[in-house]
């Protein structure tokens, strides 16, 4: 681990000298930030601490972007991340994981965030008519970026970056620059936003960190021993992370004073509190308003969640172990931060307190923190902002919007022409035979799909149950057993197969080619697919014929009725079995037909 000296080039604060904004400079400049942790509100604050102070007549408006976005979208992202924090941890970490490696979760994410939060955020820009918008929120960013190439917005857009990680949404083409905290960072931003879409900027943290303030006057002031070893564990914001290990830890390392900061989080702050009261080297705080003092005052900070703290650590000149990592970006975060020196990384209790007790003896000292202690303030980069993104023509605009509506009306008219979910709807537009009137007799018509080997057993079968029957096939019989057949008071049908997808665009070419086969004329009968789409129960009446599903369908294994048979039923049997069982069936389909008091024939022979 190389542990860090104090900046002293920052030991001033930026606002000391007024900034040079030039001619183009913006007067109006908003704020977007969020409240989902708090390095992105401090962010803010920060800047806006550094506006208000510039020396130029700046109007600064600092409002929630989220909440701009609408009331839906904020609780989602700000509640549900928080939630998954505290809940369910490795549920954000997949969901991480998804936005990370699989493009399409991360473009659905995108979608949803731009369809749903763009217009409300375009309406509150417009309220407050900037000179230029800043984002220190990502899932802002993302939007911001969005309405910027759509020429929803005119003015230049700034985003502020204070991870090394988690750039796919940190960094978007549509933001005119990036401010970044760390020179590591540039390349990987100006691979998604282009070239010249980054500007270093020193650490965007608030003024009271940047001012001189030694150790000892620093833990007088917080009541704190004058000698010994502070370390200060924090939690961020939200109090996340092993806390309650990283103290247990640290209180049975001799001489050692521990401040816990467990920020907003009020049933933690208790908890340790409680668990803790009997330690005199053990201070547990909530949210406090003195990390400035705290981090002057420590000879090392354990952090869980990386971020501002940690810049603002750096500054102080104070080391920093990663420790009790929750999950996500975060974990990553700080992992990528240990890899450039930055800060310690503790996997275990006992690196952590190797960590920590390094820190006592001074460790190796390095000059190079990654961060640019002499790079332009924050504020500078705003004022100066230009436009240099180059918004889509406005032809591309139209053509995709028609692109895309006419591939989802197709998309749309292809599903439901090859679903089977809209089935009773195509019914009634087709005209789907189910049941026919009386014909002067009780009877009820009956349909046989049988192979055609099986036709002449099966039609002798049915003339002993005294039945008489349409027979449909996909092939013509030969001359021999369409006599037979006739002779035994049965006729033939086309049977039309049916098929998965898109084979409903084949349906009336497949339905026209069975009527030649059979020398039918329009007006005819023809068995549908046993699995009929959509598209195939709408377009079989185009080719003239009429489709029969039956309203009792029987099939070879265990024949059951729903219901007593009632005349003008079409009773459809689909005998797909061997000869033994087919046989069976008919013989109590015959049962049935006799125990109703009906008589069985075949189809009408034309529709009427």
């Amino acid at each position: 681990m190389a542990w860090r000296r104090p900046i002293s080039d920052l030991s001033t604060s930026d606002s000391d000298e007024p900034v040079s904004a030039g001619a183009r400079a913006p007067r109006r400049v908003l704020i977007l930030s969020a409240d989902v942790g708090e390095g992105h509100a401090a962010a803010a604050r920060a800047l806006r601490q550094q506006l208000e102070r510039c020396g130029e007549p700046v109007e600064v408006t600092l409002i929630d972007g989220l909440a701009a976005m609408g009331s839906m979208l904020r609780s989602v992202v700000e509640d549900g991340y928080r939630t998954q924090l505290r809940v369910a941890p490795k549920s954000y970490s997949a969901y991480y994981w998804l936005l990370k490696h699989a493009a399409p979760v991360r473009a659905l994410t995108k979608l949803a965030l731009t369809r749903l939060g763009a217009p409300s955020l375009a309406r509150a820009i417009a309220q407050h008519d900037p000179d230029v918008v800043v984002s220190t929120y990502p899932a802002i960013t993302v939007v911001l970026g969005y309405m910027r190439r759509r020429r929803m917005l005119a003015v230049p857009a700034v985003a502020t970056i204070t991870d090394m990680t988690g750039l796919f949404f940190w960094a978007q083409r549509g933001i005119d620059t990036h401010l970044v905290m760390y020179e590591a960072s540039v390349a990987d931003v100006e691979r998604i936003a282009g070239r010249g879409s980054v500007q270093v900027v020193r650490p965007l943290i608030a003024a009271e960190f940047l001012e001189p303030r030694d150790a000892a006057s620093a833990r007088k002031g917080l009541g704190l021993p004058r000698d010994g070893h502070v370390v200060v564990v924090s939690g961020g914001g939200w109090g996340v992370g092993d806390l309650a290990g990283a103290v247990g830890e640290l209180e049975r390392i001799p001489d050692t004073t521990v401040v816990c900061v467990a920020g907003r989080n009020e049933e933690v702050r208790r908890e340790l509190s409680e668990r803790f009261a009997a330690s005199r080297n053990v201070r547990v705080l909530g949210f406090t308003e003195e990390m400035s003092e705290l981090l002057a005052a420590a000879d090392v900070l354990v952090h869980s969640t990386g971020g501002v703290t940690c810049l603002e650590a750096m500054v102080r000149g104070c080391p920093v172990v990663s420790y009790g990592l929750p999950v996500g970006h975060a974990k990553l975060n700080t992992r990528r931060m240990a890899e450039h020196e930055l800060l310690a990384f503790a996997s275990s209790p006992a690196e952590l307190v190797e960590h920590v007790e390094r820190s006592r003896d001074g460790g190796a000292v390095k000059e190079s923190t990654g961060i640019r202690p002499d790079g332009p303030a924050a504020a500078e980069v705003v004022l100066n902002a230009l436009a240099r993104v180059r918004p889509i023509a406005r032809w591309r605009l139209r053509a995709t919007r028609i692109t895309t509506s006419i591939v989802l009306a197709l998309g749309a008219g292809v599903w439901v022409m090859s679903t089977d979910e809209l089935n009773a709807f195509a019914m009634v537009l087709s005209h789907q035979v189910k049941t026919l009137p009386p014909r002067g007799l009780d009877a009820v018509s009956v349909v046989v799909s049988v192979p055609p080997r099986d036709f002449i057993r099966t039609a002798r079968k049915l003339e002993r149950e005294g039945i008489r029957a349409s027979f449909a096939t996909a092939t013509a019989p030969g001359t021999p057993t369409l006599r037979l057949l006739a002779r035994l008071g049965d006729d033939v049908i086309p049977a039309v197969r049916g098929g998965n997808g898109l084979h409903w665009i084949h349906f009336t070419a497949e339905v026209r080619r069975e009527a030649r086969l059979f020398h039918l004329r329009r007006g005819f009968y023809y068995l549908d697919p046993a699995h009929e789409s959509f598209g195939e129960l709408l377009l079989g009446s185009v080719a003239g014929g009429k489709g029969v599903t039956g309203s009792v369908q029987v099939g070879s294994r265990a024949p059951v009725f729903s219901r007593p048979l009632r005349p003008g039923d079409v009773v459809v049997l689909r005998l797909a079995g061997s000869a033994a069982t087919s046989l069976r069936t008919v013989s109590w389909v015959g049962a049935a037909v006799r125990a109703s008091g009906l008589a069985a024939t075949p189809l009408p022979s034309s529709v009427g």
